[in-house]
């Protein structure tokens, strides 16, 4: 109703204050009258379908801020599930990360023991073989001394020095 009749008020008062004429000579009754008519007319021919395109576009609107609150609950959820999977992410990567430390302190572990093997068995393998050519040598060395007494005219021995030196030879 304040609507109404703020309406007739500046529609009328420009026509009042620039009247020249009193009130009584003007027909500013006559356009009141006949705008309120139109007005009427207006309202009864008009109203529903006035009405029903703002109660559509209010719909319409009212639908897309329900789509866009779905979308935005949806991207939410989206983002929660991703961070999510990306948390999951980090701990496996932490976890491969971890056995592959612990995979490779054990590999490392193993084949220290091995290498610690093998050392030993090349140092048995030098020792015995440093010991055969130490022996092989002394051999070597008597059979030389030997031979060298045998063809030397020199040194006279008889057959229980040869059985003595053969023996400690052989032993």
């Amino acid at each position: 109703m304040k609507k109404i009749a703020f309406f007739v008020i500046c529609v009328g008062f420009p026509s009042l204050i620039f009247a020249s004429a009193s009130i009584q000579e003007s027909d500013f009754i006559q356009r009141v009258i006949n705008f309120v008519i139109f007005v009427a007319i207006l309202w009864y021919f008009a109203f529903d379908s006035i009405k029903g395109i703002f109660v559509n576009r209010r719909n319409v609107i009212s639908a897309r801020l329900q789509e866009v609150q779905e979308n935005l609950h949806k991207a939410k959820r989206e983002k929660e599930t991703a961070q999510k999977r990306l948390e999951e992410s980090k701990e496996k990567a932490k976890n491969i990360v971890n056995a592959a430390k612990q995979e490779a302190y054990l590999l490392e572990q193993k084949y220290n023991d091995q290498i610690k093997k093998d050392i030993e068995t090349l140092k048995y393998a030098l020792e015995s073989n440093i010991e055969f050519e130490r022996r092989k040598i002394t051999h070597e060395a008597v059979d030389e001394l030997l031979n060298k007494l045998i063809q030397s005219d020199d040194v006279q021995l008889n057959k229980e020095d040869y059985v003595n030196i053969i023996t400690k030879r052989i032993s």
